[in-house]
């Protein structure tokens, strides 16, 4: 988005969000199937997890004012839906279960 797009941004909009959900899959879309396994299962995590809060940064550009978000469980289940076409799963996932953040091989890798 270029600057005068983010000024007239607002992210509870559902035609900003709906623009904003269209670049991002875009960009998804360029990911190999090891890379979007990874993204759509962090986000799983976040939501299983029950501490969106904590791990909120994850997920939303820093660009856009994080707090602004109205529904933020509400918001990465539309991310989710958008990105992979279904809605997510709920998951008891192990206590060992780190969210990485880095590229390389342990976190998100938009080469593979």
């Amino acid at each position: 988005m270029s600057d005068d797009d983010l000024v007239d941004f607002y992210i509870n909009d559902a035609d900003c969000r709906s623009q904003f959900f269209g670049a991002m899959k875009a960009d998804f879309d360029r990911f190999g199937p090891l890379s979007k396994r990874r993204v759509l299962e962090a986000i799983e995590f976040i939501l299983s997890s029950g501490q969106i809060d904590k791990f909120w940064g994850y997920v939303l550009p820093h660009a856009v004012p994080l707090d602004e978000v109205e529904d933020k469980p509400g918001y990465l289940r539309a991310l989710y839906e958008k990105l992979a076409g279904r809605e997510p799963l709920l998951r008891d996932f192990d206590s060992d279960v780190e969210l990485v953040d880095a590229i390389g091989p342990h976190g998100i890798d938009v080469r593979q």
